[in-house]
C-alpha cells in the first residue's frame, strides 16, 4: 500500500457525500420512523390487552373462590336447619269450639300447665 500513489479527493467530494446522505435520510427517514412508531403502537396495544386479560382472569378466579366459600356456608346452614327440622319440639295445642287455637311450646313456656295450681 505504501507503493501506491496518494489520491486526494476533490473539494466538492465532502459536500456531495453529505448532500447524498441527507437526501437519502429525508426519503427513508419518514418511512422508517413511521414503521417504528406503528410497531411501538402495536406492541403497546398488545401489552395493554394482555394486562387487561390477566386482570379479568384474576377477577374471575376471585369471584369463583368467593362463590365457593358462600356455597359452603349455605350448605352448612342447610345441614343445621335439616338437623333442627328433624327434631320436633314438644308443643301443646289448645283449641275451642269457636276455632280459636293456642299453641304453647313446652321448652320455652314460663310456667308449664302441670305446675300451676288453682287453689
Amino acid at each position: 500500500m505504501r507503493n501506491l500513489p496518494r489520491a486526494t479527493a476533490s473539494p466538492a467530494f465532502t459536500s456531495e457525500v453529505m448532500r447524498a446522505v441527507t437526501t437519502q435520510a429525508r426519503v427513508a427517514g419518514p418511512r422508517l420512523s413511521f414503521v417504528w412508531r406503528m410497531a411501538a403502537g402495536v406492541a403497546m396495544a398488545a401489552c395493554l390487552l394482555a394486562v387487561v386479560h390477566l386482570a379479568s382472569l384474576q377477577y374471575e378466579h376471585r369471584q369463583v373462590a368467593q362463590l365457593r366459600i358462600e356455597q359452603q356456608k349455605l350448605h352448612a346452614e342447610l345441614k343445621a336447619l335439616e338437623k333442627i327440622a328433624a327434631e320436633p319440639e314438644p308443643v301443646v295445642v289448645f283449641e275451642n269450639s269457636q276455632g280459636t287455637r293456642v299453641i304453647m311450646d313446652l321448652d320455652t313456656a314460663v310456667q308449664p300447665a302441670s305446675y300451676r295450681s288453682f287453689d
